[in-house]
């Protein structure tokens, strides 16, 4: 199979997962209660407006949002909009979908990519040493602070972080309902990259050191890794070579439980940090049944989706020439 056949039947995949996302999304949305649009009626009611004052707000409310048409018509707009990048304006702040998700994007980047470089790398470096020194206190030692790693809820340590650090100001950002969320009021740039940087790094390092860790013990009493040994090779050549191997299956392990752990992390780091990332963006505008947002998030997250699963079978390429993706 040639590279571009198989890139095109990725795309063709996410372009598939995409539409089945965004159905359901169309659906959840058009077959549950409008729950915006009742507690606007309840305000109102509450305050005194008559029968006619409800109407106008309840016609004023479909008329924004396009409610007031056929469910077809509805659905095949939505849909020619989303593909054709045509993602409109936020329902609750008028801004362009595509600039409010940008934004979040590059929020939620700054944080991530170092995190999962940084969790990578340790994960990476320290699952092959404790293949290599099995049965040592070292590795025990390791290994105990993995299975601890795994046990222990990173937003507790985050509201730890927070709290001895000494952060004292509140900020409230959750779709204009009060939240207690702790925000410093000094170095902005450690509370809202750096310490976000490190929970994510903390959830991930975990699982990723487990998995190197048990598919590098596979190869350190390998006949391979036994001729490394015999030809001189040292320690480091030792693991240069049990990690070549190992890396293969962990390719693709990894990249799914990293995408499960980012799945949960991300939504709880922004929402205690009030961060506005992706992940708060996304959960605001559920509450809010603000559809294009969520629409435009779920194919953000999905060509993300893509592009991961393409650079994963570029590194099989690479890690075992016997995978032909039509780059050599």
């Amino acid at each position: 199979m040639s590279f571009a056949r198989l890139i095109a039947q990725r795309i063709a995949l996410g372009l598939l997962a995409a539409w089945s996302a965004l159905s359901l999304v169309f659906l959840a949305f058009t077959a549950t209660e409008d729950y915006v649009l009742e507690g606007r009626i309840a305000a109102a009611a509450y305050g005194g407006a008559g029968e006619e004052t409800l109407d106008r707000i309840r016609e004023t409310y479909f008329a924004k949002r396009g409610t007031d048409r056929p469910l077809v018509e509805q659905y095949v707009d939505w849909m020619s909009n989303m593909f054709t990048l045509q993602w409109g304006e936020s329902f609750e702040t008028g801004e362009p979908v595509r600039g409010t998700l940008g934004d979040a994007v590059v929020t939620t980047g700054t944080y991530v990519l170092p995190a999962l470089v940084l969790a990578t790398v340790i994960a990476l470096a320290f699952g092959v040493y404790t293949a290599m020194r099995s049965d040592t206190a070292r590795e025990g030692g390791v290994r105990s602070v993995a299975y601890l790693g795994l046990g222990i809820p990173y937003y507790w340590i985050g509201a730890l972080i927070l709290t001895v650090a000494g952060g004292v100001g509140l900020r409230a950002q959750w779709i204009g309902r009060s939240a207690t969320t702790i925000q410093p009021m000094n170095m902005p740039f450690v509370y809202e990259t750096v310490v976000p940087m490190v929970l994510v790094t903390i959830v991930l390092v975990p699982a990723v050191l487990s998995y190197a860790r048990a598919y590098s013990m596979q190869y350190v009493a390998a006949d391979t890794t036994r001729l490394v040994r015999a030809k001189g090779g040292g320690q480091l050549a030792v693991a240069r070579h049990v990690l070549r191997n190992a890396a293969i299956p962990l390719v693709s392990l990894v990249f799914t439980e990293t995408l499960a752990l980012l799945a949960i992390a991300v939504f709880v780091i922004e929402a205690m940090f009030a961060m506005d990332g992706l992940g708060l963006v996304f959960y605001n505008a559920v509450w809010t049944r603000d559809i294009p947002i969520m629409m435009g998030a779920v194919l953000v997250v999905i060509l993300f989706s893509v592009a991961g699963n393409i650079l994963q079978d570029l590194a099989y390429s690479v890690l075992d020439p016997r995978v032909d993706t039509g780059t050599r």
